[in-house]
Parts: C-alpha cells; sequence; structure tokens
C-alpha cells in the first residue's frame, strides 16, 4: 500500500514548478499578446500603405485622364483653326445655301412652267414640254461658277465668268420673281429671285477667296505680324516725311537762293537718282564755293574775331601758346574749393588787400612782372614779356599805314593784321603801335 505522505522538498518543488509554469504560460501569453499587436501594426501600416499607394494611383489617373482631356481639347482647337484657317465652314455653309436654293427654286419654276397653256387651248394640261425649261435656267448660273473655278486653275482672267454668271443667274431670278410676285405676292417673288440669285453669287465670293488665299501663302499669325510691321514701316516713313517737310520749310525761309538750286538738282535727277543730303550739299557748293554751312560772310567774321583776338594778345604781351597752356592747365587743374574756399578767395587768416584781398593784388603784380622761360621767343604762360627797348616807328612806314586808313575811310578798320601787310610783315606789337600812333598823331610825325 503506497503512502501519501510528501516532504516538504516534495512540495516546495511542486509549488516552484507550478509558478514555473505559470509564469511561462504569462510569458507566452504576453509574447502572444505582443505579436498580436505587432501584426495589427503591420497590418494597419500595410493598410496606410497600400491607401497612400491608391491615392498615388488615382492622382496619376486622374493627370492621365485632364491630360487626354487638355490634349482631346487642343486637337479639337487645331481642327477648328484648321478648318478656319482653310475656310471649311464657310464652305459648307455655301454649299448648303446652293442646295436649299436649287430645291427651293426649282419646285416653283416647275409648277409655274407646267401650268404655262396656249390662250385657245379649251381643255388645258400640264405643259411637259416646259418641264426641262427650270433645270436648264438654274444650271445656266451655275456655268459661270464652273467657269471661274476652271480659269482660277488656268491662272486665266476670271471677269468675263462673273460677267456670265451675274447675267444668268439675272435671267433665272427676274422669273421667279415675277412668278412669286404674280401667285404669291411682293415677299414672295423677292425670296424666290434671291433663291436664284444669292447661290452663284456666294459660289463667285467663294472662289474668289479661294483663289486669294492661294496666292497668299501666309498663315493668320504670320499676315498679323506683316501688318504690325507694315503699320510700323508707315509710322517711321510718315515721321521722317514730316522731319523732312520741316527742315525743307526751314531751308526755305533762310536760305530762298539754296534752297531753288536744290529743289532745280532734285528735279534734274530721276527719282532716287541722288540723295537729299547730296543734292543739298552741292547746291551749297554751287552758290558758296565752300564746305556745307560755311559763307563768305561767315568766313569774315571768323577773320574779324581772329584779328580782335589777335590784336588782344598783342596789347598784353600774351601768344596763342600761352592761351592754350593756360587753357589746358585749367581743365587738368581745377580751381582749389576745399578749405582754402572758392578760387581766388584767400585762405582764412591770410594776407588780404582792401576791397578783394590780396590774391587779386598778386594775381595783378604777377601780370606786371616779366618772367621768361629761358627759350627765346617763350614767356611763361599768363605773363607778360620783360621791358625791352621798343623799335622807333619808321617814317616811312607811319607814311604807309596813314595812306591805308585815308583809303579805307575810317581808322576804327585798321587792324594790326591789315598794318602788318601793307608793310611788308613785322611783329604784332610794331603793328600794334603803328595803328596807335596812326589814330592818334593823323598830322604828327614819328
Amino acid at each position: 500500500m503506497s503512502s501519501g505522505y510528501r516532504s516538504w522538498e516534495e512540495r516546495d518543488a511542486d509549488v516552484a514548478k507550478t509558478k514555473a509554469e505559470t509564469a511561462g504560460l504569462a510569458a507566452a501569453a504576453e509574447v502572444a499578446r505582443q505579436a498580436a499587436e505587432s501584426g495589427a501594426a503591420a497590418t494597419e501600416t500595410a493598410k496606410l500603405a497600400e491607401q497612400v499607394k491608391q491615392t498615388k494611383l488615382r492622382n496619376q489617373l486622374a493627370g492621365i485622364k485632364d491630360a487626354a482631356k487638355d490634349d482631346k481639347a487642343d486637337r479639337k482647337a487645331k481642327r477648328r483653326e484648321r478648318r478656319d484657317e482653310n475656310g471649311t465652314t464657310f464652305k459648307l455653309l455655301v454649299n448648303i445655301v446652293m442646295a436649299l436654293g436649287l430645291f427651293a427654286a426649282l419646285p416653283a419654276q416647275i409648277s409655274y412652267f407646267l401650268g404655262l397653256h396656249r390662250k385657245d387651248d379649251a381643255n388645258p394640261g400640264p405643259a411637259w414640254t416646259l418641264g426641262p425649261i427650270p433645270f436648264f435656267l438654274e444650271l445656266l448660273a451655275w456655268v459661270g461658277v464652273m467657269g471661274t473655278r476652271w480659269a482660277h486653275r488656268k491662272g486665266l482672267a476670271r471677269w468675263p465668268f462673273w460677267l456670265m454668271t451675274a447675267a444668268l443667274a439675272s435671267v433665272a431670278g427676274y422669273i421667279n420673281l415675277a412668278h412669286g410676285m404674280t401667285e404669291y405676292g411682293t415677299v414672295a417673288g423677292i425670296a424666290l429671285a434671291a433663291t436664284s440669285v444669292i447661290g452663284p453669287l456666294l459660289a463667285e465670293v467663294r472662289q474668289f477667296l479661294e483663289t486669294k488665299a492661294a496666292e497668299d501663302g501666309r498663315d493668320l499669325k504670320q499676315r498679323a505680324q506683316d501688318r504690325r510691321k507694315a503699320r510700323e514701316v508707315a509710322k517711321v516713313e510718315q515721321e521722317r516725311e514730316r522731319v523732312e517737310k520741316a527742315e525743307d520749310g526751314r531751308r526755305k525761309t533762310l536760305f530762298q537762293d539754296e534752297f531753288a538750286e536744290y529743289e532745280r538738282i532734285l528735279a534734274a535727277h530721276p527719282t532716287g537718282g541722288i540723295t537729299r543730303a547730296a543734292a543739298w550739299e552741292q547746291a551749297w557748293e554751287t552758290k558758296h564755293l565752300l564746305p556745307l554751312s560755311v559763307t563768305a560772310e561767315s568766313l569774315a567774321s571768323r577773320e574779324v574775331a581772329r584779328e580782335a583776338i589777335e590784336e588782344v594778345m598783342t596789347e598784353y604781351g600774351r601768344s596763342p601758346e600761352s592761351v592754350a597752356v593756360d587753357l589746358w592747365l585749367a581743365s587738368v587743374f581745377p580751381a582749389n574749393r576745399g578749405d582754402d574756399g572758392s578760387a581766388g578767395t584767400p585762405a582764412e587768416g591770410g594776407p588780404e588787400g582792401p576791397k578783394g584781398g590780396g590774391s587779386r593784388a598778386r594775381r595783378a603784380a604777377d601780370s606786371e612782372a616779366p618772367a621768361t622761360q629761358g627759350r627765346k621767343g617763350k614767356q611763361r604762360s599768363g605773363r607778360a614779356s620783360a621791358k625791352t627797348p621798343e623799335r622807333p616807328l619808321d617814317p616811312a612806314h607811319i607814311e604807309k599805314v596813314r595812306k591805308l586808313s585815308e583809303a579805307l575811310g575810317d581808322d576804327q578798320m585798321l587792324s594790326a593784321r591789315k598794318v602788318r601787310e601793307v608793310i611788308g610783315g613785322g611783329s604784332n606789337e610794331y603793328a600794334v603801335r603803328l595803328r596807335n600812333f596812326v589814330k592818334n598823331n593823323p598830322a604828327q610825325d614819328a
């Protein structure tokens, strides 16, 4: 008989085993729970990724659909532009109008001609022999239309066929007008006449436009660019003509003789044979034998100014070279306007003279102080030459200058240049002293 007694060690071991199994089961349950949560997260992630992928695909599909719509719209726009460029819609409408005109005009004319009969016919019936006449009348106008098309293809004159179309369409239109007004009234007569005339007229217009389109192969954009360029060229041409007109007006007012010669030269040459500038230069040279804008009077004024400058420089002991050097130095070294103030103003605290300061006094003193540059005939710029014994006036020269003054009739017309010419040369200083002596002592000797 087995005993059920268990020792404490066995019992503790069973408890520990049970606890270990319980902990293992709990751990397994936790692992299963975590695995379930991971699976759920992975599933959710996969679901979101699938949603993102589907959204991208839907967006791409929408973009493709929009692009397809845009392409379809572009194709429609291009087809519409091509139809408008080729006049397809206009041509189609012209054909429809011509067909409707025939369908409207033929029945009315057929009923009219079939109803005709002789006045002495007691039992009149349909006039079948007149049945072809409506077709004949309506087709006559289209003979002229087809002739215009043939002339266009062969490059022949189209106006004879235009006259033919107008005349034949007018015959059919008149018959419809008279018949319609008699049977149905004025409005119906005019409408019937229009059905016979408008169709051929539109056909001729369509052929005329096709001829023009064949002669001008430009598209709408190119024609617009050409029109804009033509407007710009016309605007420039108008401005040039306005300027030339104003220029001719000033020339005619200021230079009448020269302008008359200028017009004569332009008229003598063929159109475009000589430019305006060349004609004006030639006219000026013919009248003055001088460069453009220069006259004998302007040359005389220039010489008078030159003599005046020479006299001034001679009287003040200056030379053209010294004046040129002074002007050059003034342009290279401008007046000091820094701490010392403006040019010609003495620095603060410096010596000043009465009423204008010491700088003016110094300049006046410097202009009187002689200082040569070491070379014969050369003077320092802006300074008077040193005093030298003056050459005595020659009595023969005085007599010559007096005779010149008498010949001129006015002492004021005497100039240093003329004095030098009459005495055979010499310095400006000597010539000026001679001139001044004759002016101041008309009856004295030297």
